[in-house]
């Protein structure tokens, strides 16, 4: 899914952005697209293994749920 994703547009998640920098579409690993900010000021991933691809964890605007984001993108508009 992740490659998918990548070819249609999405940033990895080696260049999402940081605490403060706003708020942008994630791809979860679950296959969901969120509303997301980072809260940290630095990029701490989890390794693909044999639940997924490589991920980080960004909390979703609307609900402040943590969300495991495979890919990013800046919302349209």
């Amino acid at each position: 899914m992740a490659e998918e994703a990548l070819a249609l547009g999405w940033h990895s998640v080696d260049t999402i952005p940081l605490k403060g920098e706003g708020a942008f579409l994630v791809l979860t690993l679950s296959g969901l697209v969120r509303l997301a900010k980072n809260r940290r000021d630095y990029r701490k991933f989890r390794k693909a293994d044999g639940y997924g691809p490589k991920r980080i964890t960004v909390n979703a605007v609307e609900s402040g749920n943590y969300l495991g984001a495979i890919a990013w993108k800046w919302p349209d508009g």
